[in-house]
């Protein structure tokens, strides 16, 4: 696990500094024979594109994995490996990374239609096989950006549920997979029962709860096994939220993350 995430780290840098439009990169994840490249986004910003093993033949099915406001980095390691190892591509956005310090991003939807018109303009992609990860801030622009994603399959991690994202919600169209913690400040569980209840079509919503999860429990790189930290609110309302990162717990998420992905890309 260690070497992942260092590789992961590798790509994040890079991929801020990419200056060609798609640029073979010479890392490779260790115990995948994948092929990673950059692509530009537009304004200034940057992707990696992870391709499975034996990604020659028919066009893949993908995922847009979208960070939280700490940006691209180390937390999404498990999932993109999971995805991978499932024989899907995977993109990465960097939004965060080509702007400068205090500098907003760019609204949930153009970040969308930036990272899905990359996918759609490559022959190696399935645009109808596509999926949204979202992690905390990464989640809300996947559902409050959802026009640009037309009824791509939604995976929504600790998004920081409160009365706009009920409202986006409300207009959501495909299946939508809804994950948090019971022990999440960011993310109460009856604001997130709301949530769900929001979604039109109840039968395409899948509500899990982790137990004794608390915000952000993929940010076990952040802190000593068993430590705690403060990541920025997902709602960004400056606020911070306190996060106990759990292996265990990432590992489980993955799991629920994969299946959800693979049974919506299927339909």
């Amino acid at each position: 696990m260690p070497q992942t995430i260092a590789s992961r780290l590798t790509l994040a840098c890079l991929a801020v500094l990419v200056s060609a439009a798609a640029v073979p990169a010479q890392e490779r994840m260790p115990g995948l024979d994948t092929r990673t490249e950059l692509v530009r986004l537009g304004t200034g910003a940057a992707a990696t594109l992870t391709l499975p093993p034996g990604a020659a033949g028919r066009p893949l099915g993908a995922v847009v994995l979208l960070p939280d406001a700490d940006g691209m980095g180390p937390r999404g390691a498990v999932y993109g490996q999971r995805l991978l190892e499932n024989g899907l591509a995977l993109l990465e956005p960097d939004f965060a990374g080509g702007l400068g310090e205090d500098t907003p991003l760019p609204p949930a939807a153009v970040r969308l239609r930036l990272a899905l018109a990359a996918l759609a303009a490559d022959p190696r992609i399935d645009p109808g096989r596509v999926a949204l990860l979202g992690l905390g801030e990464g989640a809300r622009a996947a559902l409050l950006g959802r026009e640009a994603a037309g009824q791509a399959p939604l995976a929504l991690l600790y998004p920081g549920c409160d009365a706009t994202l009920a409202a986006a919600a409300a207009q959501a169209t495909g299946p939508v997979l809804l994950l948090h913690g019971d022990a999440d400040p960011a993310n109460d569980p009856a604001a997130c029962g709301r949530l769900a209840a929001a979604f039109p079509v109840p039968a395409a919503v899948r509500h899990s709860v982790l137990a004794g999860a608390s915000y952000g429990w993929d940010a076990y790189n952040l802190v000593l096994p068993g430590g705690i930290t403060r990541l920025a609110d997902p709602a960004g309302s400056g606020r911070r939220a306190w996060s106990r990162p759990d292996v265990t717990t990432t590992l489980v998420a993955a799991d629920r993350v994969v299946g959800f992905v693979l049974a919506a890309l299927r339909r």
